[in-house]
C-alpha cells in the first residue's frame, strides 16, 4: 500500500511538472514574435533539471523515470526559452544583458 501511495504522488509531481515546463511556450512563441523576454529564469530552470535528469538516471538498482521525464521537458524548453529571449536581445533589441 505505501508503495501504491508512492508511486501515485510521484506521478501527480511529475504531471504536475510536466505542465510547469509546458507553460514556457506562449514565452517561446513571444519571443519569437519580437517581444522581449527575461532569459536567466529559464536557463537557471534548464540547469537545475538537467541534474535531476542525470540524478534520475544515476539512480540505483534502477532509473527513475518519474524524475526523468518531466525534467527532460524542463531541459528542452527552458534552453529553447532562453536562446529564443537571448537572441531577441541581442539581435532585435540591440541591447546589453548586464547594465
Amino acid at each position: 500500500m505505501k508503495k501504491k501511495i508512492h508511486m501515485f504522488i510521484g506521478t501527480i509531481g511529475a504531471a504536475i511538472g510536466i505542465f510547469v515546463f509546458i507553460a514556457y511556450i506562449p514565452q517561446i512563441v513571444a519571443n519569437l514574435n519580437g517581444h522581449k523576454g527575461q532569459p536567466w529564469q529559464p536557463l537557471i530552470a534548464a540547469i537545475s533539471c538537467l541534474i535531476w535528469v542525470l540524478y534520475g538516471l544515476t539512480n540505483e538498482p534502477k532509473r527513475d523515470y518519474i524524475l526523468i521525464v518531466p525534467n527532460s521537458l524542463g531541459v528542452i524548453l527552458g534552453t529553447i526559452t532562453f536562446f529564443t529571449s537571448f537572441l531577441n536581445i541581442i539581435f532585435i533589441y540591440n541591447t546589453r544583458l548586464f547594465y
